[in-house]
């Protein structure tokens, strides 16, 4: 007999799991509650990305008159930003139920509680199955004080679908979702503040980094405080935000965005498999410590991206599979910031190397120091290398395709290549990913 596997929603990892288990040969049967394709495809990645070539575009416009082209932005049509926005989402989310139905799974609405590692309830129905994947993904932390209403006092949700471009925005959190979305309103002509609790914009990251996140939006007139909190809003449209660092201040803002994180979102579940940060416990392989329950993506509280999920959906189908696999924590994972330029991130910081080693060198590059810096009259932007030796351990770009590019510093490290490696290589000029051989040189030649 055919064995059974239940996945527990339609996110990255969800729908992927599904996807591959059915072509496997499994009997697969996905439940979502919400919307099929999960934050990524209806809230996250796609809808974000979408309202962010609108924005590069709106500030290429205003720049233009720079390199002799005599254009003009008379206006913004909002609204159909966001019919843009939402054609891309409905396209996305097409192709996820594309390739559901295509791979044979069967998929049921409803919210899923699990009563055991045999047993899914839906909709006042039990299903049996062998396996269990969770797949429930994550949902936005916010600040106790804060009222969400998702019109006003916004979570990333929220800020995507605004029906007009708000005068003010206060942004709290200074992560990739606060700087995107910093990026984009700004662009559109809001005058936006943000307010990071560290020191630095993008604190996860490489320091590098966040310096140039900030010199990038500062240039675009938006106000950065780190090192500082908000400690209370009161009031209604414009809203009083109490902000306490250096001193204590209050301003006033249209709109309020929270983006301090994000946190697992787990399903009702009757079995002892959560931490104590709520996310489902999980091994290298995506097992639970329950038999035959696996769980994948934001849920596990391991690198909320969607590439991440799409990983883990794979490991732990091989899993069930019964066929081998490196395990998790084996593989490395890029992280970018589409704004203009880009920002992009793989393996260690200069910060975090020195903390686990003695032996750390680094070196960065200026892209406006490129032949393609040059021709193109980008200013800002780097390449950083961190190594441990001669070994490339930490890959950091700021540059147009940053996030394509980092894809030569992941697959660097996922092969041992060193210094000398990436130096003999040889890079296509004029391109941005010259600044990588340059800042690999200074290491030989340092």
């Amino acid at each position: 007999m055919t064995e059974r596997i239940i996945v527990i929603g339609s996110g990255p990892g969800g729908y992927k799991s599904a996807a591959l288990g059915a072509k496997r040969g499994f009997d697969v049967i996905l439940v979502e509650k919400n919307t099929i394709g999960g934050v990524c495809t209806n809230t996250g990645c796609i809808p974000s990305k979408a309202l962010l070539s609108v924005a590069e575009l709106a500030d290429s416009i205003k720049g233009a008159g720079r390199k002799g082209i005599n254009a003009a932005q008379e206006s913004i049509d909002f609204s159909r930003v966001m019919k843009n926005k939402k054609r891309a989402v409905k396209i996305s989310r097409k192709g996820v139920e594309k390739e559901l139905k295509e791979s044979g799974v069967e998929i049921i609405r409803g919210e899923a509680k699990l009563n055991n590692n045999k047993e899914v309830e839906v909709n006042g129905e039990t299903l049996e199955a062998e396996h269990i994947i969770i797949a429930t993904g994550s949902e936005p932390v916010v600040l106790p004080f804060l009222k969400v209403d998702e019109k006003n006092i916004l979570t990333n949700k929220g800020a995507i679908e605004l029906e007009s471009i708000p005068e003010s925005m206060l942004i709290i959190g200074g992560g990739y979702i606060g700087v995107e979305m910093a990026f984009f309103y700004s662009s559109m002509g809001t005058s936006v503040t943000v307010v990071e609790l560290l020191d630095s914009l993008l604190p996860v990251m490489d320091s590098s980094l966040g310096k140039e996140a900030e010199s990038m939006l500062k240039r675009k007139g938006v106000k950065i405080i780190t090192g500082a909190k908000v400690s209370s809003v009161e009031g209604k449209k414009p809203f009083k935000a109490v902000l306490e660092g250096s001193q204590k201040e209050e301003l006033e803002f249209e709109k309020i965005l929270c983006s301090v994180g994000r946190k697992p979102s787990p399903p009702d579940i009757d079995l002892d498999i959560i931490s104590e940060k709520g996310s489902v416990i999980t091994d290298d392989f995506m097992k639970t410590p329950v038999e035959g329950v696996y769980a994948v993506g934001d849920v596990t509280g391991k690198g909320m991206l969607a590439h991440t999920a799409y990983k883990q959906a794979k490991i732990v189908i091989d899993t069930i599979d019964k066929k081998s696999n490196r395990g998790f924590s084996n593989y490395l994972i890029p992280a970018g910031v589409f704004t203009h330029p880009e920002i992009a991130s793989v393996g260690f910081s200069e910060e975090d190397a020195k903390k686990e080693y003695d032996d750390v060198r680094t070196a960065s590059f200026p892209i406006s120091a490129l032949g393609r810096g040059y021709s193109t009259g980008e200013r800002a932007g780097l390449a950083k290398l961190v190594c441990k030796g001669d070994e490339v351990i930490g890959m950091h770009l700021v540059c147009p395709g940053a996030t394509d590019i980092i894809m030569e510093g992941t697959l660097a490290m996922e092969k041992g290549l060193t210094v000398s490696d990436v130096v003999d290589t040889i890079h296509p000029h004029p391109t941005y990913s010259e600044a990588i051989k340059e800042a690999a040189d200074k290491l030989i030649n340092s």
